[in-house]
């Protein structure tokens, strides 16, 4: 077997990405070559602006804190309307228009993601849940039948109950456990610098000073802790736009790989060629 059909990548969408029309039919085409060509994805998708819509339209006020939704008991159930429902209902039905035979799941299937309550002090998001432990057991035997898990970012605590899961870390808990690259696709080119230019290559020290500078800030936050996550189990992070995914072109994004990882030979081309070395 050659080391494109053994790679696994977590891919996490947003936004745009997952969008009616255009959109999700562009995103559903890349997955689909990426898939003929052997590779195993597994896809967690977002869907924050249309949960803010929802939530608008029901007379629910939206806050953040450092990139996650302030999630009370009345947004959960948005949450889950939105995430869980729409949104993954309609990301599944799009892959499977392009012939991606994909399987929508919550993380709630199968106790995939199990949660605490997030926050400092912890609890303080309200139903936000930081993943404890991703339990893959299911996304590889669907993998091994040859499907597309497209997971909904909601976590479970050991009482049962359903937590809010920002999807950048719920796709860094799944990469680490089964090992695999993660790309975090979002609506900017990649990790911008102080002066606003695209930062092609970041190591997580570096990350980590941009948070404390306050150069990354909102959305950002956590696609660097997510990325410094997966990392440690010798993972390969891309931030980039749907664009940089589709398209061919070299340099797209930012790549951030383990110490020790090579990121000239490791990803030698851009994400469209997943595994390539």
């Amino acid at each position: 077997m050659n080391h494109r059909q053994e790679t696994t990548v977590v891919v996490k969408v947003g936004g745009q990405e997952i969008a009616h029309g255009e959109p999700v039919e562009r995103l559903a085409r890349w997955t689909a070559r990426e898939v003929r060509k052997g590779s195993r994805l597994v896809i967690v998708h977002g869907g924050g602006e249309e949960v803010t819509e929802r939530a608008g339209a029901l007379g629910l006020p939206t806050h953040k804190h450092q990139g996650q939704r302030i999630t009370s008991a009345p947004m959960l159930e948005v949450v889950l309307e939105v995430l869980a429902g729409r949104v993954n209902t309609r990301l599944v039905a799009a892959l499977q228009s392009a012939g991606v035979p994909a399987v929508g799941l919550a993380g709630t299937s199968g106790r995939i993601l199990g949660v605490r309550p997030a926050g400092t002090p912890r609890g303080s998001l309200g139903f936000v849940g930081e993943p404890t432990v991703a339990r893959v057991g299911l996304l590889r035997t669907l993998l091994d039948q040859g499907f597309t898990p497209v997971v909904a970012p909601v976590g479970i605590d050991a009482r049962g109950q359903v937590y809010n899961v920002n999807a950048d870390l719920a796709a860094s808990a799944l990469a680490r456990a089964l090992r695999a690259d993660l790309y975090l696709v979002t609506d900017v080119p990649g990790v911008l610098g102080a002066s606003g230019r695209l930062l092609r290559r970041l190591t997580v020290a570096q990350a980590r000073r941009m948070i404390g500078r306050g150069v990354a800030s909102g959305g950002m936050i956590p696609k660097l802790e997510a990325a410094s996550y997966a990392l440690r189990a010798g993972s390969l992070v891309w931030i980039g736009n749907l664009e940089g995914l589709s398209t061919r072109r070299r340099g797209s994004g930012t790549l951030i790989a383990a110490a020790g990882r090579t990121l000239m030979r490791s990803f030698p081309r851009p994400p469209s060629l997943l595994g390539a070395e």
